[in-house]
């Protein structure tokens, strides 16, 4: 997708995160926290333009699978263009609503949730249900990663998750706090 197409994706869906797309410093970083000598199981919020996606399919196993929630549709007819792997799902969908396109089997068998959606833009309601939607599809020691302009995340994130490690990301426009999450038993 151009970066004029993006653009144009951003103006007309407010709730696109950004005008631009994440920069490769920012996707790393965000990667170092997934194990790819392992198979495993990854769900991403809000894919875009697919630059996390992209950068995914080229790291993970042969066995591992991707399954992508994106609720806009100029974003959901660029990736079935030009990510076209059968490891790879595409769900047009809003995050809240994942367990809907999950397999039951896979319900609690995640082993990774990304996240890009701009959750600054969603009530306080919508935050949590997709936050316990999340909870509810991860493993247990299954991470969710998100990255946010700011940290309004937090207290939604402790109230339903009671954890959190956060980074920042300074090499991306707008720079970006990086969240570590992990879904443990106790909570």
């Amino acid at each position: 997708m151009s970066k004029i197409d993006f653009l144009k994706t951003f103006i007309k869906d407010r709730d696109v995160a950004s005008v631009t797309p994440t920069s490769q410093h920012c996707v790393k970083k965000v990667c170092t926290n997934i194990d790819f000598t392992k198979d495993f199981t990854l769900v991403e919020y809000g894919p875009g333009d697919g630059v996390f996606s992209k950068y995914l399919v080229n790291k993970m196993s042969p066995d591992s699978r991707l399954i992508l929630i994106e609720s806009n549709e100029d974003f959901v007819t660029h990736l079935k263009e030009t990510i076209r792997d059968p490891r790879v799902e595409i769900h047009n969908v809003l995050a809240g609503d994942v367990e809907t396109v999950l397999k039951p089997e896979e319900i609690g068998n995640i082993d990774y949730v990304l996240s890009g959606i701009p959750f600054s833009f969603l009530k306080k309601d919508r935050k949590i249900i997709v936050l316990q939607a999340t909870k509810r599809i991860l493993k247990d020691g299954g991470l969710f990663l998100a990255y946010q302009t700011s940290g309004h995340l937090k207290k939604p994130v402790m109230e339903v998750f009671g954890n959190l490690e956060t980074e920042r990301e300074i090499l991306n426009l707008p720079p970006y706090l990086i969240y570590r999450v992990v879904k443990n038993e106790f909570n």
